[in-house]
């Protein structure tokens, strides 16, 4: 038996782990037999200060279970002794001894097509056939197997147009996972239902997609570039906001909703590298403030309204009738397939050849003598920190009928509207602004590369 990292085990068996669990035991440690057929936690008991583990192994559908558990052992090595013989016994047994009975359906897989491969969206191609992106398939091939498809086409429509809406919801699904919650409810809307140990929220996912009657590339002309940052990008961003904000039944009606905060998560697809100007963008227009420095002093005005062309949108998303209903938005520019390329690179999945620098600008608003985003450059693999909440940004509605509490989502960056019109913000020690990965193969001739922005 051999040690498994953290964030392995949390990739292949994280997602069965139940929040309150957490209150009663916490792990020390995580090993896995060399096909990685059987796992197992040595866990100390919070409530009789003891020891105790848990053996897992694949179910009917592949997902990973407790098959065997033990507790009251005096000591940390009595427990860990009886967790390597147990681990050891169940790495003779056959599959089907792991199979638990009440498994319904076939075993998720994302990657089998299920249509003709002319109709495959170009990124889920990229990550079925290039080897750059062999982290981020295995990683997502783990996840996928607790993946509950509550409409019955998931996979359909994250191989073909689908695919950047559900990779955002598949981002999601391991970032709450990650803060521990789990997920409730059996309908189909809101997207999440989710209960922790702190609380409950409700999210529903929703993008920015592609549009032929927009710009096919961003500006690069100054004036240009401005216009679309200020007026275009948030006039997009309306028109999925509120889609959400006037669905009809409304998502906090529903059931295992009510009560609790609403929240609509949103990302930017609608062109390669738009989501780097996401923040910005989002923050203006949900709040309907504008912040600039002219003369050397910080100025505040309201916007309005957003033009572009022949488009118009009012600003200001939370002052909307039925918007005191939403409780926040969320956004992460980093939520991208290059941030699963590089989680799966740190839990040790994919070809491992594969090379990856990370490098960007990240936020110092806490250095009240330089409070300007300054680099950062890390090298990604098993000493890396990043988390599936890092990036996130979280801005809180100040009309909100069920406020947020920002203790849900720790880790992300927290924003929070004053009244003269400036923002508080509740920031993490390290907060990505912008970052962009290089992804190296590293082959005997000649090696492959490719620049990656996020």
């Amino acid at each position: 038996m051999t040690q498994l990292d953290r964030r392995r085990f949390e990739a292949l068996a994280g997602y069965t782990r139940h929040p309150a669990i957490t209150l009663l035991t916490r792990e020390l440690d995580w090993f896995s037999d060399p096909g990685e057929r059987v796992l197992g936690t040595l866990v100390w008991d919070r409530i009789d200060d003891d020891y105790g583990w848990a053996v897992f192994g694949r179910d009917a559908v592949d997902r990973f279970r407790a098959i065997q558990a033990n507790t009251s052992y005096s000591t940390a090595r009595g427990a860990y002794d009886a967790l390597m013989q147990a681990m050891a016994q169940n790495a003779t047994k056959p599959d089907e001894a792991f199979h638990q009975g009440d498994e319904t359906g076939a075993a998720v897989d994302f990657f089998v097509p299920v249509i003709d491969d002319d109709r495959f969206h170009p990124a889920f191609r990229m990550l079925l056939e290039d080897r750059r992106y062999s982290p981020a398939r295995e990683i997502i091939s783990a996840m996928m197997r607790y993946h509950e498809d509550v409409d019955g086409n998931f996979v359909q429509k994250f191989q073909a147009a689908g695919w950047d809406a559900l990779l955002w919801e598949l981002y999601l699904f391991a970032t709450f996972n990650e803060l521990g919650f789990v997920r409730v409810g059996q309908g189909p809307t809101p997207d999440f239902v989710l209960r922790g140990n702190q609380g409950s929220l409700a999210i529903e996912a929703t993008s920015v997609n592609p549009s032929s009657a927009g710009p096919n590339a961003v500006p690069e002309d100054p004036q240009a570039f401005k216009a679309y940052l200020e007026n275009y990008v948030p006039i997009r961003l309306s028109t999925a906001l509120r889609s959400k904000l006037n669905h009809r039944p409304p998502y906090w009606e529903q059931a295992g909703a009510e009560g609790i905060p609403f929240c609509i998560a949103v990302q930017d697809f609608h062109l390669q590298g738009s989501m780097r100007y996401l923040t910005s963008a989002a923050t203006e227009y949900v709040f309907g403030v504008r912040h600039w420095i002219e003369g050397g002093e910080r100025k505040i005005a309201k916007i309005g309204m957003h033009r572009h062309g022949k488009k118009r949108a009012q600003s200001g998303f939370f002052e909307l009738a039925g918007a005191e209903n939403v409780s926040a938005v969320l956004i992460n520019p980093q939520g991208t397939i290059t941030k699963f390329n590089r989680l799966g690179i740190a839990a040790g999945f994919g070809d491992p050849r594969v090379k990856m620098v990370r490098m960007g600008m990240k936020r110092n608003d806490n250095n009240s003598q330089a409070p300007f985003p300054t680099p950062f450059e890390e090298e990604v693999g098993p000493k890396s920190t990043e988390t599936w909440v890092e990036g996130m940004v979280v801005l809180h509605n100040p009309n909100a009928r069920i406020p947020l509490n920002p203790d849900l989502i720790p880790g992300a960056a927290h924003e929070f509207l004053q009244e003269d019109g400036s923002i508080m913000s509740l920031l993490p020690d390290f907060h990505p602004f912008l970052s962009q990965s290089i992804v190296t193969l590293e082959d005997e001739d000649k090696p492959e590369m490719a620049n990656l922005h996020e």
